[in-house]
């Protein structure tokens, strides 16, 4: 058999895992490309198909015990030895007799175990879904940062022109270039650090997806840019939050399911202190006779009754329940910090929107214009526009926090996000791999 074709099927298999990034990712395709091509979810699959049968095999019943016994074996004396006269030949069938439920119980055990797979793999699951959603987040305010970064750099270097152009003149002091070069250049270090960082966060949300690629010649499809004002009452989002948070986080599921376990262990250990029963019946041959034999064989329980193992099993009840209170708490004090930062990251965002950005909009439009009109120097409107930069940089930087806030919350929730209606006339940066979804 020739070994080529295989070899060849294996390569492009690999190759089709390695290729599943298009050229254009957005959010939602980038969860799906995770959730379908990640290893720890395969891992987590196996371990339910593992716990399946395991719950199959506690469900089986013991097995019947044959037992062939002979006796009165000699090899001398008087009357000489006959087989069929001297032999004694027992055959007797033992079936063991479970007491106190301990099948059902142990089936009882075996299927909490396989629950807890499945919500360790749903774990698994949100997990991975929630390290997507925040490294896309991040790849795009880093492309975003490259992109605002590069319009400041190249406006930075328009005024030391204009600075190199009015000290050959003799305009104006050389000084004056000298600081607009150091501002030049400061930019192009800042413009560089977030090319770097950029570069670093598409392969952090490669890795995050599973995808064995370093290719990052991809771009970035922003979604729809959220409301600056969530429509909720705080009390009241909080309320709902935490509610949500107890119903669906996937962590407290898990910590449930082990509390369920850790009672049905219990139940379990409790039943194995009762003794099995083993009743026989069967046949005998002595002295060429035929008989029925019969009986039943029961341990004792005076010294062995479970104690240590059923003390063992109410302690981890407790530190189960323990725990499970434990993650109660941390999660509500995780979904009030959430909500919190939610409210005031809205409310940075309100503000820079409603104040500061309109401002040094409006500042730059009046100081283009008045050039334009030729009453003000072309110094005046490159000022403008680099305080406009800058605070455009700066609400740039504001929105995906904000952004970043809500992932935040999802995942303190452990739902999938509800948002709010999106503002449509919100400003969607496009070039340097961040296009409009």
């Amino acid at each position: 058999m020739k070994v080529w074709p295989l070899v060849a099927l294996a390569s492009l298999a690999l190759g089709l895992r390695a290729e599943t990034i298009p050229e254009e990712l957005g959010l939602n395709q980038a969860i799906e490309i995770a959730l379908s091509n990640h290893d720890d979810l395969e891992a987590a699959r196996a371990a339910i198909a593992a716990r399946a049968g395991s719950t199959l095999q506690a469900g089986m019943s013991p097995n019947p015990i044959f037992t062939l016994q002979t006796e009165n074996w000699r090899f001398h004396g008087d009357p000489a030895f006959s087989l069929g006269r001297s032999l004694d030949v027992f055959a007797f069938v033992t079936v063991p007799v479970e007491t106190a439920g301990k099948r059902m119980r142990r089936v009882e055990l075996a299927a909490n175990d396989e629950r807890i797979a499945e919500h360790e793999r749903k774990l698994i699951s949100w997990r991975i879904r929630q390290h997507v959603k925040a490294a896309f987040w991040r790849a795009l305010a880093a492309a975003s940062d490259t992109a605002m970064l590069s319009r400041r750099r190249e406006t930075l270097h328009r005024v030391e022109r204009y600075h190199a152009v009015k000290v050959r003149e003799g305009a104006t002091a050389e000084v004056n270039l000298i600081r607009a070069r150091i501002d030049t250049g400061r930019a192009a270090v800042a413009l560089a650090g977030a090319e770097m960082e950029a570069s670093r966060a598409k392969i952090a949300l490669v890795a995050a997806m599973g995808v064995s690629q370093t290719r990052t010649d991809f771009a970035l499809l922003r979604p729809a840019a959220r409301s600056a004002s969530p429509d909720w009452d705080q009390g009241v989002a909080v309320e709902t939050s935490v509610a949500s948070a107890l119903a669906h986080r996937a962590e407290l599921l898990l910590a449930r399911a082990l509390v369920e376990r850790a009672q049905a262990a219990l139940s379990l250990e409790r039943a194995r202190a009762r003794p099995d029963l083993r009743p026989y019946v069967g046949y005998k041959r002595t002295n060429s006779l035929d008989t029925v034999i019969g009986g039943l064989t029961v341990a004792l329980p005076v010294r062995d009754k479970n104690a240590g193992n059923i003390e063992e099993a109410v302690a981890e009840v407790r530190q189960q329940e323990a725990a499970l209170r434990a993650s109660e708490a941390r999660i509500r004090s995780e979904v009030i910090s959430a909500v919190e930062t939610v409210r005031r990251r809205a409310e940075m965002l309100r503000t820079m929107e409603s104040g500061v950005l309109d401002g040094a909009r409006e500042t730059f439009r009046i100081a283009r214009a008045a050039y334009e009109e030729g009453g003000a120097e072309p110094l005046d409107a490159l000022a403008a526009q680099s305080v406009q930069d800058e605070i455009e940089l700066i609400h740039s930087r504001l929105q995906f926090d904000y952004e970043a806030s809500w992932v935040e919350l999802e995942t303190a929730m452990g739902t999938p996000e509800r948002p709010s209606a999106p503002n449509a006339n919100r400003p969607i940066v496009a070039g340097f791999g961040v296009l409009a979804e």
